[in-house]
């Protein structure tokens, strides 16, 4: 029998919403005066008049003050959900890339994977956890234990969780491998899964990285946030003249240089240069330069809705100055993974750098995160990335 679960009543008519599959109910949308719920706990959402509409775990620091795990009343938020949860998400990878090719990628998307707050990345034989906030880590010991289980016949000896704040901590397997040699469609990627951003690598701009290849021929490339290369040698494998990744942090480059030698490729006889990429751009175009492929994929803008204005004028500016250094008939492939920026703003930064640099734009294709990277429809806040290729005349 399931043990019975505090109740938490809606101060909003979100009913419908959440039975849609939005899985965040925030703070003021509930009445908690008559109920306060430990960090972590069990919570069943009730409509105003006391029906059941949610299950879901209670964050007593978050904004998002429940996260929505079930509409079943039915279902317990027990060691057989989780387990169901994590091997159902495996299944859902199946025909999202070549696993021949590829050998990292996103286990599990947290609320697109029906398992809210709980990132799993794979990198061969590591598998990275990441927890959204604390009332999560109630889950983390029956997480671990499917990853670990599920895990075997891919190969996966090594459990490491890393925190928001750059922390890690030994899950299973002792202290990974690190840096961690990956294939991506193909390419070889040393990737530092202790000490590199978000996971390591951003597995989320693969199918990304290899769409950029067929513009990347017989041009000049300039890659403007480059980390550790991943654009970069991709582009450079389609046989680029010459390939320039700019990065303020110089260890990254060290990282893409590595990365290219590991492709075959000569570090030597491609740019590497340690700097603003905004300064950069404005050094650029006032030596003349121009590239028939720029690349922008800067760290994000807008990490809360207070900032999205500053957000939009700062990726405008970026996109005028990008467009002023792209050749006649050349590419600019902008990125943008603002959660807080919907694609159709996004889109309108390139209008406006249109107009601003009185530069046609064609726009080639818009793209999104991969296929490992699901989100239920009625969340959009999941869709975070935007990716848009477009020729300018």
């Amino acid at each position: 029998m399931m043990r019975r679960v505090m109740r938490v009543r809606l101060a909003k008519p979100l009913e419908r919403s959440i039975r849609l599959g939005h899985p965040w109910v925030y703070r003021d949308a509930l009445d908690l005066r008559t109920a306060a719920p430990t960090m972590g706990a069990t919570v069943d959402i009730t409509s105003g008049n006391g029906q059941f509409v949610a299950r879901g775990l209670y964050d007593a620091k978050s904004p998002i003050a429940v996260r929505v795990a079930t509409l079943d009343p039915k279902e317990a938020l027990d060691d057989t959900f989780i387990r169901a949860r994590v091997a159902s998400a495996l299944r859902a990878r199946r025909g999202a890339f070549d696993a021949a090719t590829t050998t990292a990628f996103r286990w599990l998307n947290g609320e697109g994977d029906f398992l809210p707050g709980v990132v799993v990345d794979v990198y061969g034989p590591v598998a990275i956890v990441r927890l959204d906030g604390d009332a999560v880590r109630v889950w983390r010991d029956q997480v671990v234990a499917a990853i670990v289980e599920d895990g075997r016949a891919l190969g996966i000896t090594h459990v490491y969780e890393r925190s928001r704040g750059g922390r890690g901590e030994v899950l299973h397997g002792g202290a990974p491998p690190s840096p961690v040699e990956i294939l991506e469609n193909g390419v070889r990627f040393a990737v530092d899964i202790v000490h590199g951003q978000k996971t390591g690598f951003f597995l989320d701009q693969r199918e990304n990285r290899r769409a950029i290849r067929a513009f990347a021929g017989g041009v000049e490339v300039v890659n403007l946030f480059g980390y550790t290369g991943g654009f970069s040698v991709h582009a450079a494998l389609a046989g680029a003249r010459r390939v320039t990744t700019v990065d303020v942090a110089a260890p990254a480059l060290a990282d893409a240089r590595i990365n290219f030698t590991l492709n075959g490729l000569d570090p030597t006889r491609h740019g590497f240069d340690a700097e603003d990429a905004f300064d950069w751009l404005e050094r650029a175009h006032a030596a003349g330069r121009r590239f028939g492929l720029v690349i922008t994929d800067p760290p994000s803008f807008a990490p809360s809705q207070k900032v999205l204005q500053k957000a939009l004028t700062a990726y405008r500016d970026l996109h005028a100055r990008a467009l002023a250094v792209v050749d006649e008939g050349g590419v600019l492939a902008a990125a943008s993974c603002s959660s807080h920026v919907t694609m159709d703003a996004f889109v309108g930064t390139l209008r406006d750098a249109s107009d601003k640099c009185r530069r046609p734009l064609r726009l080639l294709e818009v793209r999104g995160q991969p296929a490992d990277h699901p989100t239920p429809p009625a969340f959009a806040e999941g869709r975070y990335l935007k990716f848009v290729l477009a020729r300018a005349d």
